[in-house]
């Protein structure tokens, strides 16, 4: 009898990461394409320590690997059709990520998370206004009151258990994909993650 975890992807994604938002996109078809089952999660990176805190804080070369890293995304989003702008200070994660565990259990993920995340990045969408993300919940076609208990009872156990998946896997940053142990770190991985899970079959996105 086959484990069925052999045929699932655990994909660890940022909600702030232009990187994990032009992942989704060619992971989602490769999921829809080679039958494998992916488990999507978030995570949140240490932002302030990656890229040196905010604004004024950041060292001259900090800011010019931002620079670099929004220039490159957009050239990226461009070929995708997407939108990315540059972020204007360092969100905090914690109330969207719980949102997105909430329209995961929901069965509604992708209702949720595609709308919210392309007026992200247009920059029209609060990820820490609890009002902004009440909308985007019934955008969605989920129950706003539904979810404010689900945020009370189980929001912060669901995220930190999420997190601890992620620690346990060895996950440092977003997108992540990890297939029987082996991770695929980053956007551009996509595609060896693709010929890893079907070797004999071309992958082109």
């Amino acid at each position: 009898m086959s484990d069925p975890d052999s045929e699932r992807v655990d994909a660890f994604i940022d909600l702030r990461s232009p990187y994990s938002y032009l992942a989704l996109r060619p992971a989602r078809r490769l999921a829809e394409r080679s039958g494998f089952a992916f488990d999507w999660w978030p995570f949140i990176t240490d932002l302030r320590s990656a890229y040196g805190g905010e604004g004024e804080a950041r060292s001259g070369r900090d800011q010019a690997k931002l620079r670099y890293l929004y220039m490159d995304c957009r050239r990226l989003a461009q070929k995708q059709g997407l939108t990315i702008r540059a972020t204007t200070r360092l969100w905090d994660a914690t109330l969207g990520s719980q949102a997105m565990l909430f329209a995961r259990s929901r069965d509604r993920l992708w209702e949720f998370c595609d709308p919210l995340l392309a007026a992200f990045w247009r920059r029209e969408f609060d990820l820490e206004s609890p009002a902004a993300l009440d909308a985007a919940v019934a955008a969605a076609g989920l129950d706003v009151t539904d979810w404010r208990h689900w945020r009370e009872a189980h929001g912060h156990d669901a995220l930190a258990a999420a997190l601890a998946r992620a620690d346990a896997l060895g996950v440092f940053g977003a997108p992540t994909f990890v297939y029987r142990g082996e991770l695929f770190w980053g956007s551009d991985r996509v595609d060896l993650l693709a010929t890893t899970l079907e070797p004999s079959k071309p992958w082109f996105f």
